[in-house]
C-alpha cells in the first residue's frame, strides 16, 4: 500500500505540473458544487482507493499473475462496453484482439490450476523439503 500511495502521489504532482502547463485560466481551476465535485470525488475514490485496494487483495489471495492478466480483459470489456451503451464503433479488429486477449487469459488461468494441482499432489507424497542458508527464499521449494 505504501508503493500504491507514492505511486498516486507522484502521478498527481506530474498531472498538476502539466496540467498548469496547458491550461493557464484560473477560471478553468474553480470547483463547483454541481457535476463536477462529485465526478472529482468519484475520480478520487474509485478510480485509486477502491481500484489498488481490490488490486492489493488480489495479489495477496492468487498472485500477481493473476491480477496482471486483468488489465487486458479490461480493456476488451471497456471497448465492449463502450460500443453497447455509448454506441462507439466496434472495428473488425478489436474484436479479433479482444478474442485473443480472452483465449490469452484463459490460457494462463488454466496453466496455474495446473500448477496448483501438481503442486498439492507433490505435498501430498510427503517428500522432504531443500532448506539451505544460501537461499533462504527458495525454503518453501519442493525437490521433485
Amino acid at each position: 500500500m505504501t508503493l500504491v500511495t507514492f505511486y498516486c502521489f507522484f502521478g498527481t504532482i506530474q498531472c498538476t505540473i502539466v496540467s498548469l502547463i496547458a491550461e493557464r485560466n484560473p477560471n478553468a481551476w474553480k470547483i463547483r458544487p454541481d457535476i463536477e465535485l462529485i465526478s472529482v470525488v468519484y475520480a478520487a475514490v474509485f478510480g485509486n482507493v477502491v481500484t489498488y485496494g481490490v488490486v492489493a487483495w488480489c495479489i495477496r489471495r492468487k498472485g500477481p499473475v493473476f491480477v496482471a492478466m486483468f488489465k487486458p480483459v479490461g480493456i476488451s470489456i471497456a471497448a465492449f462496453m463502450g460500443a453497447i451503451f455509448l454506441g462507439d464503433t466496434l472495428h473488425i479488429g478489436s474484436v479479433i484482439g479482444a478474442i485473443v486477449i480472452v483465449v490469452g487469459f484463459y490460457g494462463v488461468i488454466w496453466a496455474q490450476s495446473k500448477e496448483e494441482e501438481s503442486k498439492s499432489e507433490v505435498c501430498k507424497n510427503d517428500r522432504p523439503q531443500v532448506s539451505s542458508q544460501k537461499t533462504p527464499l527458495l525454503d518453501s521449494y519442493i525437490n521433485v
